[in-house]
């Protein structure tokens, strides 16, 4: 009987890493075969415009770098807008009417036909200004500093003792707006923020997450972060909750700076218990848990973990 105790978790962990496998093998999308479903296709245009925008921005940038990449990209944009696609094309076109301008003058580098084509696509809109290059100096780092950024960050903590004075909804979204400049994998912002207000549907939620016992009722607003199977690629399989990670530091950081409360609560559970939960809160199967985020008003006084964090010495390895 021991034998069988110690190897329950193991079959339950092990049927949970087969569901996620076979989880990100049906939703990932194929770079051969992007345009299967049209999510996916928007990603893959992203990912992909995205490599002509840091071609762009290297030190010294290859001449006419990228022509079979580009020709496919404009096909595929193409194919996403004749299924009713509308907002990534601008993107494309923007970053490709830069590309133009940096080869302009040198247009016998390129491939017969390739500039013809280019051009046609790029003038079927106007530029806005959403892709390529953004130009940045650096005397607009002069009003930070790690000393500022320590002392912000040195505040910021777990909390588990809310004020039950409402959170002001347009605050929060404001702070959610902000965190989603977070960076991602080629841009692709693979991430959703599932927002919930209503007290009994947060009950029920949290009931399937084990860390919020005992401070459940002060909780105010409630966040499910999740990362969206259909951004990556089949080889990407943990990159998913590496750039979900990314957005929820970013999320609890806006928060903090917003004046209000927050506390992660982990959402590492057994693959079934994850399936209840999203069918519970309303989350589609492309996506998987990344982290719930407990939201609340600060108390004027309040009390929170210690948390004594590792010194550098603990954690920085020198090569």
């Amino acid at each position: 009987m021991a034998v069988v105790g110690r190897t329950k978790p193991l079959l339950v962990e092990w049927i949970s890493a087969v569901k996620s496998f076979n989880l990100h093998a049906r939703n990932s999308f194929s770079e051969r075969k992007p345009d299967r479903d049209l999510a996916q296709l928007r990603y893959y245009l992203i990912k992909h415009c995205h490599i002509v925008e840091k071609g762009m921005a290297l030190p010294n940038p290859r001449e006419a770098f990228g022509q079979p990449k580009i020709k496919d990209l404009i096909a595929r944009t193409k194919t996403y807008e004749s299924l009713g696609g509308q907002d990534v094309g601008q993107i494309v076109r923007d970053t490709l009417r830069q590309y133009r301008e940096l080869h302009r003058g040198k247009e016998e580098l390129f491939e017969p036909g390739f500039i013809n084509e280019m051009d046609a696509f790029v003038e079927a809109a106007a530029p806005e200004g959403k892709g390529g290059l953004k130009f940045l100096v650096k005397s607009q780092w002069d009003d930070w500093s790690v000393e500022k950024f320590d002392k912000f960050l040195s505040f910021r903590h777990s909390v588990r003792d809310f004020d039950r004075t409402p959170v002001d909804p347009t605050l929060l979204t404001s702070a959610i707006a902000a965190s989603l400049k977070a960076p991602s994998v080629c841009n692709r912002q693979g991430w959703f923020i599932h927002y919930y207000d209503d007290k009994t549907k947060m009950a029920e939620l949290l009931s399937y997450q084990n860390g919020n016992a005992g401070f459940t009722e002060c909780i105010d607003k409630l966040i499910i972060v999740t990362g969206n199977l259909k951004a990556f690629t089949r080889h990407e399989h943990n990159q998913l909750f590496v750039d979900g990670g990314l957005v929820s530091m970013n999320l609890m950081l806006a928060i903090h700076a917003a004046g209000l409360g927050s506390c992660p609560l982990n959402t590492c559970m057994a693959y079934t218990k994850e399936q209840k939960l999203m069918a519970a809160a309303g989350i589609p199967e492309n996506e998987r848990l990344i982290m719930m985020i407990a939201v609340g008003n600060l108390k004027d006084e309040f009390s929170v973990a210690q948390s004594e964090k590792y010194s550098l010495d603990d954690v920085l390895v020198q090569h």
